[in-house]
């Protein structure tokens, strides 16, 4: 249960810091404003448009499978976004991330919604919330910490 919220926890974190951060990787890289937005309309709209295949994707080949994958494409992505040299590149990584996203984030309730049934599902789906509430509240801290601190890579 565990690590099924942490993978999800990674993606809300990741969405909630990319919008502290643009401003950073927008300049970095010499972006126009426009350009510069799809730093994250590339992210959102391959995860939006993308989650109801990732849940039938999990139905066919099984939720952990393809929950190990979204995650693998997840933190390939990731990387590469980080190491991305220009923003065309940036972007490109940037919907990759989504589709990685896609695939951990209907895996994650679906593997919830398997694992554990009665007062104990109520409970599992309770520290599912938090972890969304939290998950989203940390990534505008974390990122703008980063940002200040480091670097956005």
């Amino acid at each position: 249960m565990i690590i099924v919220l942490m993978g999800y926890f990674i993606i809300l974190v990741d969405t909630s810091l990319v919008f502290t951060c643009s401003k950073e990787i927008s300049s970095s890289l010499h972006m126009n404003p426009s350009s510069a937005a799809w730093i994250s309309n590339a992210y959102a709209l391959t995860f939006g448009s993308l989650l109801l295949l990732g849940g039938k994707l999990g139905d066919i080949f099984g939720r952990r499978r393809l929950f190990i994958l979204g995650l693998m494409i997840f933190g390939i992505s990731s990387t590469l976004v980080g190491l991305s040299p220009t923003a065309t590149l940036l972007i490109i990584f940037r919907a990759l991330h989504g589709i990685g996203a896609a695939i951990i984030a209907p895996a994650t309730l679906a593997i919830i919604m398997d694992s554990f049934t009665g007062n104990n599902r109520v409970v599992a789906i309770s520290m599912y919330g938090a972890v969304s509430g939290i998950g989203v509240s940390l990534g505008l801290i974390i990122g703008a910490g980063i940002t200040t601190l480091l670097s956005w890579r």
